[in-house]
């Protein structure tokens, strides 16, 4: 695994463009911080990548699988949206929150193979956008398999992940490490599914 530290409020434009060269043409699964924990992806049209990550979830079914994405275009191709969810979600993003949407057919089945919806966020977190901007598409995220707070600890994350993916961007430890709150939208109205580190006000 290659390991850069990088820095949390700038990043080093150099050390993103080595990192989505990874992703895009060497089929590279990646770790890199977000607004709530640190998180593992891929790109989203690497299927190769992508059956990578599949692989870790068969292994694991308690961790969710999400997309993260730079902008609400991203958002678009891989989630439907009506106007009222769309008004909804640009209140609370860029924020810590998974958005629960009907997943559009280019969401892989390998990933979701019983699922007709998808988790979508866009993260408050300079590195995570910066990487998502320059890839130009989403990563194709799920968690770390680590308990509660340690998911924030760039060091337990490394020894972690060492053996499952290829680069990992250390941003250093993560300020009050909390998995996101979880809202459905796939109803007429919003519904939590989970409480997390942003608060809902619905």
């Amino acid at each position: 695994m290659i390991h850069y530290e990088i820095h949390p409020q700038n990043p080093q434009q150099r050390l993103l463009e080595q990192a989505a060269n990874i992703l895009k043409n060497e089929n590279g699964v990646c770790v890199y911080p977000t607004d709530t924990v640190y998180g593992m992806g891929a790109c989203a049209t690497n299927a190769k990548a992508v059956n990578r990550i599949g692989t870790l979830l068969q292994k694991d079914k308690k961790r969710l699988f999400s997309y993260i994405c730079s902008d609400f275009h991203q958002v678009s191709r891989y989630a439907r949206m009506e106007n009222w969810q769309f008004k909804l979600m640009r209140r609370y993003l860029p924020g810590p929150y998974t958005f629960v949407l009907l997943a559009t057919n280019f969401v892989p089945r390998k990933v979701c193979p019983k699922r007709k919806t998808v988790g979508i966020r866009i993260p408050d977190n300079p590195v995570c956008l910066a990487l998502t901007g320059m890839l130009d598409e989403p990563l194709a995220n799920t968690s770390i398999r680590l308990p509660g707070h340690q998911r924030g600890d760039a060091l337990t994350v490394r020894t972690a992940v060492v053996n499952e993916v290829d680069i990992m961007l250390d941003a250093g430890a993560l300020e009050n490490p909390t998995g996101s709150t979880i809202i459905d939208l796939t109803g007429s109205e919003p519904v939590i599914i989970r409480e997390g580190k942003g608060p809902w006000h619905g």
